[in-house]
């Protein structure tokens, strides 16, 4: 099978893969390879929380035109995998000289598959792009094509508690595979300062309590093919339930804006997280240390960036740099932003920085540590 993901995150979710018990691990370019069984593919559409989708290959050749592609696609068998009834999509991706229109090829294969249904049963499926029941792939690297059935159907970053979104948030897959590169666990505290939708905040209680991302979704793409175990898959759903932790710390999130902060409150509300997780009003800027900030504890937020902001861009980052400096000794704090602009004006020096993609933004993973004092004073005690 193979999981895709994000830029950058390959190691993260090989070594989720590893915890959950898959075989034949080999990280690859925005996706990592490995073998399981039908159970296991279950239990990694539930529990993965940085793959995208995850493809269960059923095809492997080569091919030199439009015409074989045809051909050896209406050799395969479709009729094994599902009924003529289900709705279907096809996704094309190419890196190949001699095949260089996706949607060519998506429409070749469809047609592939309508017709061998046609044929063998005087009935054809119906195409429904926004939301199939059977999502197909192929993939094809100079003349090889592999043919896939996605399992996922949605990408597995809905998780299913996000009904409001802030302008431009963080998509959930991004945020857990920040909070596993920070290796958080659920053993300190946690505050987002700028919380916007919520995603770090609900992220990190799902981590923190050991709950499967994909517990509220329905709507697996593999509950529509014909070897769909149902018994199975409630039997590891059950268990999965069974995992669950207690967490002693707490998770906050603030937010200068209060509509946004009403939509964050809402996504916490539909995670089942509001006895976790608190949300108050305050500007980041003004911080007041009255807040009640428990220690150890670590930060984790993702600043604005854009157009919009582009004229603050310094002052903003000076900003948060004196924030963090003066109103979170002790602290860790960690900052994803795309902007190599701002990072020059935070007037603080990461200890760590990883490069990712937040969406096709070049961005940057930072870590600030925030002594107690001054880090000299600490060092000549």
């Amino acid at each position: 099978m193979l999981a895709k993901t994000m830029h950058g995150l390959e190691d993260v979710l090989a070594k989720e893969l590893r915890q959950l018990g898959a075989m034949n691990i080999k990280p690859v370019k925005r996706g990592v390879t490995f073998e399981g069984d039908l159970g296991f593919l279950y239990k990694a559409n539930l529990w993965l929380r940085t793959a995208l989708r995850i493809l269960v290959p059923i095809g492997n050749f080569k091919v030199r035109n439009e015409d074989e592609i045809y051909k050896r696609v209406k050799e395969m068998p479709w009729e094994d995998h599902f009924d003529v009834d289900k709705t279907i999509m096809v996704n094309a991706t190419i890196f190949s000289e001699k095949f260089t229109h996706s949607l060519f090829i998506a429409q070749k294969v469809k047609d592939a598959i309508v017709d061998r249904f046609r044929e063998r049963t005087g009935h054809r499926p119906s195409v429904d792009t926004q939301n199939p029941d059977i999502r197909i792939d192929i993939y094809i690297h100079n003349e090889n094509v592999i043919m896939s059935l996605d399992s996922s159907g949605h990408s597995l970053h809905r998780r299913g508690y996000r009904c409001q979104a802030d302008v431009a948030p963080i998509n959930e897959v991004l945020a857990a595979g920040i909070l596993k590169l920070i290796d958080w666990k659920g053993m300190a505290h946690m505050i987002d300062p700028m919380c916007g939708s919520g995603t770090f905040l609900i992220e990190a209680a799902l981590i923190a309590h050991n709950i499967p991302p994909g517990v509220f979704r329905k709507d697996f793409a593999f509950k529509n093919w014909k070897n769909y175990d149902a018994e199975l898959h409630d039997f590891l759903f059950e268990k999965a339930l069974e995992k669950e932790k207690n967490f002693y710390y707490t998770i906050q999130g603030f937010d200068m804006d209060n509509r946004v902060l009403a939509k964050a409150e809402e996504n916490i509300e539909n995670a089942l997280m509001t006895d976790q997780i608190s949300t108050s009003q305050a500007d980041f800027m003004e911080f007041e240390t009255d807040q009640e900030i428990k220690k150890p504890g670590i930060i984790v937020f993702n600043p604005p960036y854009g157009v919009k902001f582009e004229a603050n861009i310094p002052e903003l980052y000076n900003g948060i740099g004196n924030t963090l400096k003066h109103k979170f000794p002790g602290y860790t704090a960690w900052m994803i932003t795309s902007s190599a602009e701002g990072l020059k004006h935070v007037g603080l020096k990461p200890s760590k920085k990883i490069k990712l993609y937040n969406a096709k933004l070049e961005s940057w993973l930072v870590r600030y540590d925030l002594y107690e004092g001054s880090r000299k004073r600490k060092g000549s005690e």
